[in-house]
């Protein structure tokens, strides 16, 4: 069952763009940037790169094309969430990497006003698998 959680609000974020952090990434190799390709890699940074330049309305506006929404963890594999408990106070959200692997690749994480919370990069699709 996904928990609707406050955005603090959502029209604080009208015109500020996404930032990334990295204090939840989960390194036990499950969903870990460094089990990937080093082209994989390059092309993950780059995207991070162009979604940096989006602000969350933005990000929802082309949702159709980031796949930007919030997780409904009962739908996936990861039943329970993060492992980090910390990051489970903050609403769940996952977007697409554009290009990389036939558009399949995921980030997901934490969203709290502008910042996400970086926790899992999902090569292949497979939370929702």
């Amino acid at each position: 069952m996904n928990k609707k959680k406050n955005l603090n609000s959502t029209t604080e974020l009208e015109d500020v763009k996404i930032k990334f952090s990295f204090e939840f990434y989960d390194t036990s190799k499950k969903y870990c940037l460094s089990c990937w390709e080093k082209e994989q890699i390059f092309k993950a940074l780059d995207r991070l790169k162009d979604v940096n330049t989006k602000t969350y309305n933005e990000m929802i506006m082309s949702s159709g094309v980031y796949r930007f929404h919030e997780v409904d963890w009962s739908k996936t594999k990861e039943k329970n969430g993060f492992p980090d408990k910390r990051v489970d106070g903050l609403p769940s959200f996952q977007f697409a990497l554009l290009n990389i692997n036939s558009q399949k690749t995921r980030v997901f994480g934490g969203l709290s006003k502008n910042i996400f919370y970086i926790v899992w990069f999902d090569l292949n699709h497979d939370i929702y698998g």
